[in-house]
């Protein structure tokens, strides 16, 4: 069960910023033409109007209500390259990078999207974008995969759904070094491979970043060895994101080999390590950036290290390493945001949580629970001054100190909390669903479990059923990514229909949750076995008490025999497990 750089100074009264977009275009009587729309802040925002949009040798545009504008060039062809200029008080383009780009054939076949946000929220709102065109081009590459690993068998596909996991995990990373490159930064080769990446090329954009061509641009470049070090990086990160981990390695060592001394190279290939779960590489890595950071005296720097470690000291199971990791690095961004609260405030709050998720884990409540109420002010000031850039922080953290909230039995703490967290969450996924709508879902599915604890019954039933319908359509469109939320949410409903003695209901729901899980199961034993387990002992419960003895046994035996494989590995997880059902079966003798 889950409940689960810097502003680019002094803007003047008006910002001309020279956009190249992604350009469609037919002939119109001899003319080339291009349609486009401006959103606010990200893909799915809302439309912009009144935003000036101009290019040479094209007529002058206003956006309209609608946010869309058109462009007639009557001397240019499919294949010319365009510039636009947009115009906008204190605002900028998101998509930057989408500089010099040619005229296509048919200005029907999509709209150019500019994406325009406060100064203030632009490094945000580029690592939302460039976080959604990288996971775009992993579900492309998985789609491909999973074709023939389903050829191969289980074993293949369950690989397959691993290294998609690893690729977004990495994905997360890569879009906040993007998001960071100051607009018209990087050589020719980042900017046009960047472009391709954007249009969904990615093997057109690796090909522009060929090895060889990189070992050439860093043999010449010696007085620009940070854009060699960026045409490495994203040469990585676009192996990446095709499962090409071997590939990417050898990229971000081109990285390090260019610059030994690069503290981006040597830490961007400590957290590819980390993700991949490749913890000594990591650990390595980072150490060489530590004593980067150090020599340099950058303590923003250390800081992030110091937490990175933490993390991977916390993920192995080693706790108290994790501890003074986030101490030290809690200390250092504090005086840090002291003096540059608006650059370091969000820092100190990730590191506040971290560390009140690892005290909460070691069972000391007034530890956790300070850790989590600082974080939470610092998120509810932030979200205050830029409610676009920080509300989904504010509801993640919301949702931590629920969860902890609810642990401790301060139901009503945890249910104000779960309501804030999911009405800031219903309005995060009005604007942009395709993002939003699952953290909304998760949200009511949190809130149903509390309501159903506490018997509000017909509100848990209102809460899980909408979270159940949002799971299904976001399955109907991508079953391999929300089809285990469909059977959660099936599971959790049982348990209530079950509660309210509406039997037949409970025992369609556990049904079809065991189907999908079981089928799911057949693909990844490891990450879904368990929950078959879960739904044949919830199953077996509504059997027992509807005197179908033998069926209940039966699936009873089932689930201990897998709790048993699963305590073999890990004792401390599943024994709890396997002595709650070995109890259930003694009662049916």
């Amino acid at each position: 069960m889950s409940f689960s750089p810097a502003p680019w100074g002094a803007m003047s009264a008006r910002i001309f910023i020279v956009l190249g977009l992604i350009a469609v275009a037919s002939r119109v009587q001899g003319a080339a033409l291009l349609r486009g729309v401006v959103l606010a802040n990200e893909v799915g925002g809302s439309p912009m109007a009144n935003v000036e949009v101009s290019a040479i040798g094209g007529n002058p545009n206003n956006t309209g209500v609608d946010g869309q504008f058109t462009f007639k060039f009557p001397n240019k062809n499919p294949g010319d390259t365009i510039f636009l200029t947009v115009r906008k008080e204190e605002y900028v383009v998101v998509n930057d990078i989408q500089l010099e780009l040619t005229l296509p054939a048919n200005a029907d076949e999509r709209l150019v999207t500019l994406l325009l946000c406060k100064v203030g929220d632009r490094e945000e709102m580029a690592r939302r974008f460039y976080r959604l065109r990288s996971v775009e081009a992993i579900e492309e590459a998985y789609r491909k995969k999973l074709e023939e690993a389903q050829k191969t068998g289980a074993a293949e596909i369950a690989k397959v759904r691993q290294e998609r996991d690893r690729a977004k995990e990495t994905a997360e990373k890569a879009a906040e070094e993007f998001a960071k490159q100051k607009p018209g930064a990087g050589s020719e080769l980042y900017r046009t491979a960047m472009q391709l990446f954007l249009e969904g090329k990615v093997d057109e954009a690796l090909s522009t970043l060929e090895e060889e061509k990189l070992r050439e641009f860093s043999e010449d470049a010696k007085e620009r060895t940070d854009q060699a070090i960026q045409n490495w990086m994203l040469r990585a990160h676009l192996l990446t994101v095709e499962f090409r981990f071997g590939d990417a390695e050898k990229a971000y060592q081109g990285a390090i080999d260019t610059s030994p001394d690069s503290f981006a190279a040597n830490y961007a290939f400590a957290r590819f390590n980390q993700d991949l779960n490749r913890y000594d590489k990591a650990r390595a890595a980072y150490a060489r950036c530590l004593g980067l950071a150090k020599s340099k005296g950058n303590n923003g720097d250390i800081a992030s290290i110091l937490n990175s470690l933490a993390t991977l000291d916390y993920n192995q199971y080693l706790p108290e390493a994790a501890r003074k990791g986030y101490e030290e690095a809690l200390k250092i961004r504090r005086e840090l945001a002291q003096k540059n609260p608006d650059m370091y405030l969000p820092d100190l709050a990730k590191t506040l949580g971290n560390l009140a998720i690892l005290d909460a884990h070691q069972n000391r409540p007034e530890a956790a629970r300070k850790g989590y109420e600082e974080a939470l002010k610092i998120r509810r000031e932030l979200a205050q001054k830029n409610p676009d850039t920080c509300r989904p922080d504010l509801a993640k953290t919301l949702n931590n100190l629920a969860i902890f909230d609810r642990d401790q039995n301060r139901t009503e703490a945890a249910r104000k909390e779960l309501e804030e967290s999911l009405q800031i969450r219903r309005d995060l996924a009005r604007k942009n669903p395709e993002m939003y709508l699952p953290d909304a879902a998760m949200a009511l599915n949190n809130l149903a479990i509390l309501d159903r604890d506490e018997k509000r019954t017909e509100a848990a039933r209102k809460e899980h059923e909408e979270a159940l319908k949002i799971y299904r359509d976001l399955a109907q469109k991508n079953p391999e990514t929300f089809l285990p939320a469909v059977a959660m949410a099936l599971n959790n409903l049982a348990i209530l229909d079950q509660d309210q003695k509406r039997t037949e209901a409970a025992r369609k729901c556990y049904e079809e949750a065991l189907k999908i899980r079981r089928v799911l199961a057949e693909k990844n034993l490891d990450a879904y076995l368990p929950d078959v387990a879960q739904t044949l002992n919830n199953l077996a419960t509504l059997d027992r008490d509807q005197n179908r003895t033998e069926t209940a046994r039966q699936e009873l035996e089932e689930a201990l025999k897998i709790y048993q494989q699963f305590a073999d590995r890990n004792p401390e997880r599943f024994q709890s497990d396997v002595a709650r059902v070995k109890d259930a079966l003694q009662k049916l003798r």
